[in-house]
């Protein structure tokens, strides 16, 4: 039954000759997916916004810090994702799971040296960025929690790109949405205080939070051990290390993992120079607001890059270079379609969805707010071809120029034009809305100009079964 299933929807993904259904096919689970995850940290927000406005900035400064160590994930999730889809592409069911569990083995690798590392600096990074002491003392208690908790959400991460790497993009929905109901009520628990359970307050949110993961990473890699889906993964490759395999994932993943890294760092800065500026009381709690509703228009884009490298890397696997090319060009299209409605729709009830997170109603932060969904919006479609387009090439292998871009265009660029803006020229929070719209556009040119030279496909990954 399982066989009959994989080798269905393998032909599928490689034959069906409508590339916007077929990334449809794979994308629209993984839309619900995100915007799933999305909505849960929507409601997190509210509900830790009834402590006030220091307790949203905590949650958001703390989550940004969190993501400059979760960006080392995507080192092992990318190559891991662009080996499976290699591996199902070949019809090589050995090697998929050699792949998914050297992944198994690099996460916990992984999750000893970030667990120390973190809880080691997080009171000095939050001090770097330059918060006040009552955001400091919510944001300490949540990254404690979080940090311990960093095992599982590697694994769980580690077991969604194994899944959607072989085409199965449904099973990880229905895992998040477990995951997903479970957050929300551990959050209301643990927050709010229930059942005999104190109440918590912000750390609360990260006890739910990681309650969640700690579940679904054990019902992931259970149903990945069952034998009766695609990628049939054997114990012995999670706890055997398989060095070829390793180094694979590791020389296609770093890339795209210093990528991820480069694009968090530069977030982490913004906030340091937001902090610095005349209106950082409103621009900071704007900022925080304004990315959390952009993820809205962000999360289906990295959707359908998720379906772009999928694609990609079965395609190429199977030798098929021309349709691995359109299949990009195809994501990408539909990808800035999406992400530039999406971003149009919050810019039109921008009050409503910015108040909606704000415990007492702020003129202000509207005010700053509205305007960052308005210049931001205006380069989405930009930022959504950066994103699709450098998830195809790395979903072949191609991840080094995908980060040279990135790095260049975000670490370099934006963080100096933010800070002429922002800080010299004294447009404040304006500048650093305008810096970031303008190296949108710039990422999203360049890499668009990287895919049609086309080296990417000539990425070769080799046998390790």
């Amino acid at each position: 039954m399982a066989s009959d299933r994989y080798e269905k929807r393998r032909a599928y993904l490689l034959n069906n000759k409508n590339l916007y259904k077929t990334t449809l096919f794979l994308a629209w689970p993984v839309i619900i997916q995100s915007l799933l995850q999305v909505s849960v940290g929507t409601i997190d927000m509210k509900m830790v916004g009834t402590v006030g406005v220091d307790a949203i900035s905590a949650v958001g400064t703390s989550r940004n810090i969190i993501m400059i160590f979760m960006v080392l994930v995507i080192a092992i999730s990318t190559g891991t994702t662009a080996m499976v889809a290699r591996f199902v592409g070949r019809d090589d069911q050995e090697g998929a799971s050699i792949a998914a569990g050297q992944a198994f083995l690099l996460s916990l690798i992984l999750s000893a040296f970030i667990v120390p590392l973190g809880l080691m600096t997080n009171e000095y990074s939050l001090r770097l960025l330059g918060v006040t002491d009552s955001v400091l003392n919510y944001a300490v208690d949540y990254m404690r929690i979080f940090f311990f908790a960093i095992p599982f959400f590697l694994l769980h991460f580690m077991a969604r790109s194994i899944f959607q790497g072989a085409g199965d993009t449904k099973t990880p929905l229905y895992i998040d949405i477990m995951m997903n109901i479970i957050n929300v009520i551990g959050n209301y628990i643990f927050i709010f205080g229930m059942f005999g359970v104190p109440a918590y307050g912000v750390a609360g949110a990260a006890i739910g939070t990681a309650l969640s993961r700690m579940i679904s990473a054990m019902v992931s890699w259970g149903l990945l051990l069952s034998g009766k889906f695609d990628v049939k993964v054997r114990l012995v490759h999670m706890f055997k290390p398989v060095w070829e395999a390793s180094k694979q994932i590791m020389d296609i993943g770093i890339p795209s993992g210093l990528q991820g890294l480069s694009r968090n760092a530069t977030t982490f800065v913004m906030f340091a120079i937001l902090a610095r500026t005349l209106d950082a009381k409103v621009a900071v709690p704007a900022f925080v607001i304004g990315t959390n509703l952009n993820q809205y228009a962000l999360m289906p884009g990295l959707a359908i890059g998720t379906a772009a490298a999928t694609l990609s890397g079965m395609n190429l696997g199977a030798k098929q270079f021309d349709r691995a090319e359109a299949s990009g060009r195809a994501t990408a299209i539909l990808g800035a379609i999406v992400m530039f409605c999406i971003s149009l729709l919050f810019v039109i009830f921008s009050k409503s969805f910015i108040n909606f997170f704000l415990d007492v109603p702020s003129d202000s932060v509207v005010r700053i707010g509205t305007l960052f969904l308005i210049v931001i919006g205006i380069s989405e479609p930009f930022h959504a071809a950066s994103i699709i387009l450098s998830r195809t090439m790395q979903g072949a292998g191609y991840t080094k120029k995908p980060f040279q871009i990135t790095f260049v265009s975000w670490v370099v660029i934006r963080v100096i034009l933010a800070f002429i803006l922002g800080i010299i020229l004294g447009i404040d929070s304006t500048g650093v809305w305008i810096a970031i719209s303008a190296t949108n556009m710039i990422s999203g040119i360049w890499t668009y100009a990287v895919f049609k030279k086309g080296k990417w496909k000539e990425v070769s990954i080799y046998n390790v079964s």
